[in-house]
């Protein structure tokens, strides 16, 4: 079995990209995985889709993957890196063989294992797709923040009709339309754009005169 030795991974439910780890997260460092090389099909599969790994495959696995920890060596039960030779991403499974948790790499340590991975021979892993598409949101987490303070601030005055009238009219330069809330929160939803700072500070502002 080949394997990808002392690299840093920030596992989480959701595959989030390095550019948006944050200081706060619990990193774990790996002390050696094993290494699969597949093809380009069966990569995003793992990457994209909900997936569950076969129980032989499982079994392989089993307590390979080893951590360093503040007891000293720790091991996880059942996790791989896969690559096609184009990316990397580490995956730990449950006991049922779902992945559980997920993390990318930082880029010189994704290089190094793409690197590596040229004379690895390509394996044929036994997998199902249970389901064709895993929940992944386009924003990154600052701007998650930033949506969910909006939409706490707009639900704590819904019932102000005055307020809701403003802020639609500012949000689309226009009074028309009824269930102006909904209409707001569904759109404010729909794609993230600079126009989100701003109306947080407006929601501010008028929590602010609220309050005075």
């Amino acid at each position: 079995m080949v394997y990808v030795y002392d690299t840093l991974v920030n596992l989480n439910e959701e595959l989030i990209d390095f550019y948006d780890w944050e200081e706060s997260d619990d990193y774990v460092h790996i002390r050696r995985v094993p290494l699969y090389k597949v093809n380009s099909i069966d990569y995003m599969n793992f990457v994209t889709k909900k997936v569950r790994l076969d129980e032989e495959e499982l079994s392989k696995l089993y307590d390979k993957a080893q951590i360093f920890s503040n007891r000293g060596i720790d091991s996880l039960k059942y996790a791989f890196v896969v690559t096609d030779g184009n990316g990397a991403v580490i995956l730990e499974f449950n006991d049922k063989g779902f992945i559980s948790r997920r993390s990318k790499f930082i880029v010189n340590e994704e290089m190094e294992i793409i690197d590596m991975a040229k004379s690895v021979r390509e394996e044929k892993i036994k997998y199902n797709v249970v389901s064709k598409k895993i929940n992944r949101s386009t924003m990154i987490r600052s701007e998650k923040k930033i949506l969910n303070d909006i939409l706490e601030e707009l639900n704590s005055i819904k019932n102000d009709k005055e307020k809701i009238d403003y802020l639609y009219y500012e949000w689309f330069d226009s009074n028309d339309g009824d269930d102006k809330y909904f209409k707001l929160v569904s759109d404010l939803k729909s794609k993230f754009t600079d126009k989100h700072m701003e109306f947080l500070e407006l929601l501010n502002l008028l929590t602010i005169k609220n309050n005075v």
